[in-house]
């Protein structure tokens, strides 16, 4: 099966990483940059370049926007949980973000691209009930879900409950929580889990958090963006490993 990710950025960053591209498409008459530098990467990787009108695009995209370039990749392949404990093994530091049922694959892509930049080691989703990785997590993530392993899990609770035997303790965001980001332990070994977008965590999800930690509030509106409270959070934890230098 093969679907399609869209966008400069995002078509970019499946060449250099190693998604399975099976073809370029580019509309007819575009050139320039970055159209010559996605050309130049399809020919190092040999990667046929199909011109093709743009109305083809249109109609193959998403949202909309795949700015005249679309890749043709094989259906994403997620990596196993067991994969990535066994990557970070016995490292005293180690972030994964955890995903309960966030239903819109921006978001999903948005997440992404934080926890790379964070240097997060993993994000975890379920199977059922969410967002999966395709063209809009693509172009979301700017690419990064072709470096960071995205582990999509039957159940999530156990997923959490495997991650605490490695030695990982289990952060739920909530506005409810007493502790904020500000005062809560976020170093070490963390998973950090974040709620749908609407209802927030589940029951299940909150019960199998070690802690809770929440975000303070200044103004009217009473919460962030998931993708933008996943950002806060991870950086909390970059920065707890930057005053340990």
């Amino acid at each position: 099966m093969s679907s399609f990710v869209e966008g400069r950025n995002a078509v970019t960053e499946a060449l250099r990483g190693e998604v399975p591209v099976s073809a370029v498409l580019i509309a007819k008459g575009l050139e320039g940059e970055p159209i010559s530098r996605i050309r130049a990467l399809a020919a190092e990787r040999g990667v046929p370049v199909r011109p093709v009108a743009r109305r083809t695009l249109d109609e193959r995209s998403v949202r909309g926007a795949h700015q005249g370039v679309m890749a043709e990749v094989s259906t994403f392949e997620y990596t196993p949980l067991a994969e990535v404990l066994r990557a970070t093994e016995g490292r005293e530091r180690s972030l994964l973000i955890a995903l309960d049922h966030i239903t819109d694959e921006g978001n999903l892509g948005a997440v992404v691209r934080s926890a790379e930049v964070a240097g997060a080691d993993g994000v975890i989703i379920p199977k059922a009930r969410s967002a999966a990785v395709g063209a809009v997590a693509h172009k979301t993530s700017a690419g990064a879900v072709s470096y960071l392993p995205v582990i999509r899990e039957p159940n999530l609770v156990r997923a959490l409950e495997r991650c605490k035997e490695e030695g990982y303790w289990i952060a739920g965001a909530s506005g409810a929580a007493s502790q904020s980001v500000w005062d809560a332990p976020l170093d070490g070994r963390i998973v950090l889990v974040l709620g749908s977008e609407g209802a927030g965590l589940s029951r299940l999800a909150e019960r199998a958090c070690d802690f809770l930690v929440g975000l303070p509030v200044a103004g009217r509106v009473d919460s962030l963006n998931v993708a933008q409270a996943a950002t806060v959070l991870a950086f909390e934890w970059v920065r707890r490993g930057a005053d340990r230098r």
